[in-house]
């Protein structure tokens, strides 16, 4: 069977109807059941969406598979597949179409520039105060504190050290009259190092993107971003749906590579086995 743009066109549909939910986060309200599949591995959550009779209908026209009538193995790859189809576009003809890779020059020198500004305006600011003796500076490592934890049971990662020159310590302590962050306890430097990080964070999203012209270029790119999206789940995404649910062997091939492609995201993630319903 020839692809022609009506296979195209149906393939993009099943790919809204289906495939592109998988990047969709999973809400609280919505119901999980946890499938064990063994050998399986399904541990990228996979929303599973009954597609509409009349492109189910179609479906069988056409002498493809009908997603709706697939165990869950058949229903992985073919969601894999499609996730490699819009994937394998966004990456090369999508990112030429949409001017992406032109942008990644200037995005790159312009977050940079906002870092750069945020980390000595918005981090130093928030370290200033969280070094005072006061309850200003208690009030402070006390955030911090709490943004670090939040951001460690997010991450797995663990709190790092190290100390400061005594150079910059004596200023610290004589000039400034602020504490010595080499002599703080675990629970004060934590906060003092949360505290760094959110104003940082806090001045690179508001301020500093504006006054670095950072947020007219990040708003470009995502602009073309979402361009090469939507032009990669409709071209790459569709072909890829209708090449998975040909009853050949391609359609065998196109199965089996996106079916690996989910098991290298379940080795990366290493989640717990679950499934929409």
């Amino acid at each position: 069977m020839k692809i022609t743009p009506a296979t195209v066109v149906l393939g993009a549909l099943c790919l809204i109807g289906s495939g592109v939910n998988a990047f969709v986060p999973t809400h609280r309200h919505q119901k999980m059941s946890v499938v064990d599949r063994g050998s399986l591995a399904l541990n990228v959550n996979l929303p599973r969406l009954e597609l509409p009779g009349a492109i189910a209908d179609q479906l069988a026209n056409l002498d493809l598979k009908n997603p709706n009538n697939m165990n869950d193995a058949e229903y992985r790859s073919y969601a894999g597949s499609a996730i490699a189809g819009t994937l394998l576009f966004f990456l090369l003809p999508g990112a030429l179409v949409s001017g992406i890779y032109s942008n990644l020059g200037p995005v790159a020198i312009a977050v940079l520039i906002d870092f750069s500004f945020s980390a000595v305006i918005g981090g130093g600011l928030a370290i200033y105060l969280s070094l005072r003796s006061d309850s200003i500076g208690e009030t402070v490592r006390e955030y911090g504190n709490k943004l670090l934890s939040a951001a460690q049971d997010a991450t797995g990662l663990g709190s790092f050290r190290y100390d400061l020159p005594s150079a910059v310590t004596d200023i610290m302590t004589g000039e400034l009259d602020l504490l010595n962050p080499n002599s703080m306890n675990e629970k004060d430097y934590d906060g003092y190092s949360g505290a760094a990080v959110a104003g940082t964070l806090a001045f690179f999203l508001l301020p500093g993107a504006f006054l670095t012209g950072a947020a007219d270029v990040l708003g470009q790119f995502s602009g073309s971003a979402l361009i090469d999206f939507v032009l990669s789940a409709l071209i790459g995404g569709g072909t890829a749906i209708y090449l998975s649910l040909r009853n050949d062997e391609i359609g065998a091939t196109v199965n089996k590579g996106g079916a690996k492609l989910l098991d290298v995201v379940d080795d990366i993630t290493g989640s717990d086995p679950k499934m929409l319903e």
